[in-house]
């Protein structure tokens, strides 16, 4: 690097109760504007504030080099004079300083000395490109990076800055169209220089086009209206008047009543198309970006914090995208300083409109001070600039409203994060469930509706118009309808898109049956109703459908359809008995139509008495089963993952890192897919539409809310509800942010190895067993599980399959599913050897480091004559080991509803009721037995939930639950209950 050249990072030292200000993005023009003059005097009156020692920081884009004609670099300086004379006036102190980051607007004082010098001169700063400040706390030394940002955005991030000759793409916009858009003169695109994000220029040009230059000249589209209208009257008036003469009832207000109709239906219809073509224009110029950030806004740079902050970073600290930002992330944090300058940025419309642009005036910074510990505080004010108009105002869903100026608005540790960060899933899933209640309610009215006789003076009307036959076909077609919504139902509640589709297009095509079944107004109003609802919240549903499968499932249900039709045909082509045979294509028309109930066409009498039956069954059952495959969830395949798979190494290498749950191995089953976000993994399956999840999710502490969003994005995208098995307490927060419920289902068992003894009156039962079997000849050896030799391996797979149920290991959160595999390295392994040297039990566990130590996989023991008490043995010489080992714990058994079944849950009726029916099922299915048996070895106690996303999804968690764990004979969680075996579980006596 050269001798003059900016360095990479400036690595600086804060001291205790020192102060330290980031700001950025001021993009002080050569002009001064009353936008760029606001800010600087109010930065300018901060720093001439400032009390004691402290570290000022311009974390990039602080002047305005790139649009602006090149000249003296530290011009826009000195046209804010305030600020530079108080920002040198601050770094002449004695220690004080000021570090000036490049950004992206003034990445030319990367290579340009002189530039740079006179930047430097201008303000007494040091120069560099990012920097990383050690602050020194009570706590110890706390590293904080601070980068411009730009390197986080692929518009703007550079190949190499120092390059002259390295131009990205927002340079290009903001030196060549933006320029020509100014030059153009025209009022409707100012603001077009100061957008956030230069290349969403398309969508601000499509916005001001749509606000500004179209919607003040739409009054002139109402002249073919009020034309068609006109010449329509007299066909309508002489409509209504021959129904009057038919009738000699119609008067003049049924006229109206008639004519406003079809005009209403008319300005409807038009309206409606003019909209979706509008709407369809828009998003299609608005969809043509002259590039992305990759990630929404700030999201990029916040995955950045969270490895920084993983790897033992306090903080990211950026600038760039001027929105401001201070996310907690476990133990750190990510920031983003705002802007201190005038934005343009954009605005949710209501009804589907296109976006609205507003210009802000944005103030912001970030503090950080070394106390005891590392506190951060993020400052933003703003105040709406001028220049919206009354149209924009009214289609914006919120509009930026005034403060009184920079505030303290997020803070770390304790403050909250800023901006809120609201989860959608809760009402994501709220409109779903209603809009399922209504489609029901829609399809039980329409079954109602199509069973009940009109009144007779609508069903006169209606005849007056269509013969009888059409009512009598309309109220057959609802009846259908109601069917179709009532099925429709379920994929509501999924959310799926192709159900909402259906759902809307047989609304609408019901309200105008009802219509024309008998004037039921009412309800098609209802119908019309329920569609309006859906298409209001169309993008609650999104869910996908797994096209592979349904594509397989419908080729299969058309073959046999056909299958059906070509052996019906040959049929009635082939067992005439002497009647006239039928033409073939007659033939075939006639056993096609008996697959929905058309006999119209008469085919000789054997083979029509048995196909008109047999047919009229298939087609329906065919018909249901298509709908079924069309509109069930996506289907998650069962895995078998080849070696070397791709996934499974990554999650294995983050378990590693960060398996610190006793059940976090268990994430590693064959059966288990994998969902990857950041450095965190979630572990799940799909059994029947539900996304079951165990153990909790695995990644750094900082990724906990943003993993869990993301999945349940994941999830709700494949129309899958979600349950977790086996949550921890230290998970429920963020469950509960996203809406989901809790539910308790028991405690594992962790013996703190260090503390346990066998000496000492409560322990004398143990005591005694332990004695009994070593004094009968009995020994325990450890192995590591990956590494047996070939013929001691198979001894004990002969051994355990003697007390396992079925072929495989059963389980789905607290086993491992498999044995003596390579792969699990690390595992341990101990073994029962009785008197003549024959493994006659066994015990294996996987690694646990939140214990330091190890988790119970499974226990297994020979069917064969043993004294009682070889499973205790076992265990205690695993406990000695671990503690020989300087290791810590061992977590056993899982107990289920201990809490409930020891009385710490309270003496309420429902609490004793409880504890009844469990004492009930303990006889059988060894409920307080396990309690009891895990009880001797003195453990701590560690809860476990089950959690669920809605009330109405609880009966199909349970069942995903019992199908997951193998476990069907037992109505309760997994492994959380042991088969009643003695052979299968440790027992008091064992």
């Amino acid at each position: 690097m050269p001798i003059n050249a900016v360095p990479e990072v400036a690595h600086l030292t804060v001291l205790a109760g020192a102060r330290v200000v980031v700001v950025s993005d001021l993009n002080l023009p050569t002009v001064a504007t009353p936008a760029s003059t606001a800010a600087a005097t109010t930065l300018a009156r901060t720093v001439e504030a400032w009390v004691g020692p402290g570290l000022l920081v311009f974390a990039g884009d602080t002047v305005e080099l790139l649009a602006e004609t090149p000249g003296d670099a530290a011009t826009g300086l000195h046209a804010h004079g305030r600020l530079r004379d108080a920002v040198k006036g601050f770094a002449g102190c004695e220690g004080r300083g000021v570090l000036y980051l490049i950004g992206n607007h003034d990445a030319r004082l990367t290579w340009d000395e002189q530039a740079r010098t006179r930047v430097a001169e201008a303000l007494g700063a040091q120069m560099a490109l990012a920097a990383e400040l050690d602050v020194e706390t009570g706590r110890g030394n706390r590293r904080v990076r601070i980068e411009p940002g730009h390197a986080f955005d692929r518009a703007t991030a550079f190949v190499d800055q120092r390059d002259p000759l390295d131009s990205p793409l927002s340079h290009h916009v903001v030196r060549e169209l933006l320029p020509a858009v100014r030059a153009s003169e025209r009022p409707w695109l100012d603001g077009a220089d100061k957008l956030a994000d230069p290349v969403t220029l398309p969508s601000f040009f499509t916005s001001r086009m749509a606000y500004r230059r179209i919607a003040p000249h739409l009054g002139w589209l109402a002249l073919p209206f009020i034309a068609a209208l006109l010449l329509k009257l007299p066909l309508t008036y002489a409509l209504a008047s021959h129904l009057g003469h038919q009738t000699g009832t119609i008067v003049w207000a049924r006229r109206l009543l008639v004519i406003g109709l079809a005009v209403v239906a008319d300005i409807v219809l038009v309206t409606g198309f003019l909209v979706v073509a509008a709407r369809h224009t828009w998003r299609t110029v608005s969809e043509i970006t002259l590039g992305s950030r990759g990630q929404a806004r700030n999201e990029a740079a916040a995955a950045r914090a969270r490895q920084l902050v993983a790897d033992g970073y306090a903080a990211l600290v950026t600038g760039h995208t001027r929105h401001a930002e201070l996310t907690l992330m476990g133990d750190g944090f990510y920031a983003n300083t705002g802007s201190c300058s005038e934005v343009v940025d954009s605005y949710a419309a209501r009804a589907g409109l296109p976006p609205v642009f507003v210009s802000t005036r944005r103030i912001g910074w970030l503090e950080l001070e070394a106390g005891a510990d590392l506190h951060a505080r993020l400052l933003v004010g703003h105040s709406p600039a001028e220049g919206a108009t009354r149209l924009e105002r009214m289609a914006a869903r919120e509009m930026p409203t005034a403060s009184s100026g920079p505030e303290v608005v997020a803070a770390y540790p304790q403050g909250p994060s800023w901006p809120p960060q609201v989860d959608p899933a809760p009402g994501l899933r709220h409109v779903r469930r209603v809009a399922a209640t209504v489609i029901a309610f829609a399809g039980v009215l329409d079954l109602t509706s199509a069973v009940t006789p009109p009144l007779a003076e609508r069903l006169h009307s209606v005849e007056r118009l269509v013969p009888l036959a059409v009512p009598q076909t309309a109220a057959a077609l609802v009846a259908i309808s109601g069917v179709a919504l009532l099925a429709l139902a379920r994929g509501i509640r999924r959310g799926q898109r192709h159900a909402w589709l259906a759902a809307v297009a047989l609304l609408g095509g019901s309200a105008a049956l009802h219509i024309v079944k008998g004037g039921d107004v009412e309800e098609a109003f209802v119908a019309l109703a329920v569609a309006a609802y859906l298409l209001r919240h169309r993008r609650a549903f999104a869910a996908g459908v797994d096209r592979a499968s349904v594509w397989r499932g419908l080729q299969v249900i058309a073959s046999a359809g056909v299958i059906a039709v070509t052996v019906g045909t040959i049929a009635a082509e082939v067992f005439t008995q002497g009647t006239r045979r039928l033409p073939w294509t007659r033939a075939l028309a006639g056993v096609a139509g008996r697959l929905v109930h058309d006999t119209s066409i008469v085919l000789p009498d054997r083979v029509g008495d048995f196909l008109t039956p047999a047919l009229g069954l298939l087609g329906p059952a065919l018909l249901i089963a298509a709908g079924w495959l069309v509109f069930r969830p996506v289907v998650s395949k069962r895995l078998h993952r080849p070696a070397g798979d791709s996934d499974a190494g990554k999650a294995r290498d983050i378990v590693r890192r960060y398996g610190a749950d006793t059940l976090a191995y268990f994430a590693l089953r064959d059966d288990k897919h994998h969902f990857f976000w950041g450095d965190s993994v979630v572990s799940y399956a799909v059994y029947s539409g539900v996304c079951l999840v165990s153990p909790d999710p695995i990644g750094p502490a900082s990724e906990r809310e943003p993993v869990w969003a993301a999945f349940h994005r994941f999830a709700d995208d494949n129309g899958w509800s979600v349950a977790v098995l086996g949550a921890t307490e230290e998970w429920l927060p963020v469950y509960r942010t996203s809406g989901m419920r809790e539910l308790y289902v028991g405690d594992e068992a962790v013996v703190d190895c260090t503390r346990f003894e066998l000496e000492g009156g409560h322990r004398k039962s143990l005591r005694q067993a332990v004695n009994r079997i070593a004094k009968y000849g009995y020994t325990a050896a450890f192995y590591d599980p990956a590494h047996l030799e070939p013929e001691l391996k198979g001894r004990l797979l002969g051994m355990m399959g003697e007390s396992r149920r079925g072929q495989v290991e059963r389980g789905f959160s607290m086993t491992l599913g498999r044995v003596f595999d390579p792969v699990d390295e690390g595992l341990l392994l101990v073994v029962a050897f009785g008197p003549d040297g024959d493994p006659v039990a066994v015990c294996q566990y996987v690694p646990a480091p939140g214990i330091d130590g190890y988790s119970l996989d499974l226990m297994r023991r020979s069917h064969g004559e043993h004294p009682n008490g070889l499973l205790d043995f076992l265990v205690v010489r695993t406990i000695e080991h671990v503690r020989e080992r300087g290791m810590r714990g061992l977590c056993l058994n899982f107990a289920t509803m201990r809490a409930v079944l020891a009385g710490e849950t309270g003496t309420s009726l429902t609490q004793r009721v409880e504890r009844w029916f469990l004492r009930r099922m303990s006889d059988s299915m060894q409920i307080e037995s396990l309690w009891k048996y895990n009880a001797k070895f003195d453990p701590e106690w560690h809860p476990r939930y089950a959690v669920y996303d809605a009330p109405e999804n609880v009966l199909p968690a349970a069942l995903a639950v019992a199908r997951a764990e193998s476990f069907w004979e037992l109505p309760l969680i997994g492994r959380f209950l042991v088969p009643a075996e003695a052979s299968s579980a440790p027992t008091p006596d064992a």
